[in-house]
């Protein structure tokens, strides 16, 4: 059995991606079956992202990520989280612990 190798090629309108270095992050999750820098997000994700961009690298991403998943577990799902500061708090380098998130990132 003989392997190819295909070259796709996918048109996207602006606003249906994010990208950042190499990668892409879309709402199309079937393309995320397609190359290994392509990132599946929600239609929320990608919107807040879309803010971002050009300033984004895949290390906040995943920290955004993380971040998002532990605020969830550790707080009642009815909380409402700032994902703009905590981004622009990860951009900026700053590093604290989630209890900050908690008590500074929450929106009643």
């Amino acid at each position: 059995m003989s392997q190819v190798d295909i070259t796709l090629k996918i048109t996207l309108d602006d606003s249906e991606f994010v990208q950042v270095g190499e990668h892409i992050y879309t709402t199309y999750e079937s393309l995320t079956r397609e190359e290994p820098t392509i990132h599946f997000i929600g239609n929320k994700c990608l919107n807040i992202l879309k803010q971002f961009e050009g300033r984004l690298t895949l290390k906040v991403i995943k920290e955004w990520q993380l971040l998002s998943r532990a605020l969830d577990q550790t707080c009642s799902y009815s909380n409402r989280w700032n994902d703009e500061k905590i981004i622009e708090e990860l951009i900026n380098g700053e590093e604290h612990p989630v209890s900050w998130y908690v008590h500074n990132c929450c929106v009643a």
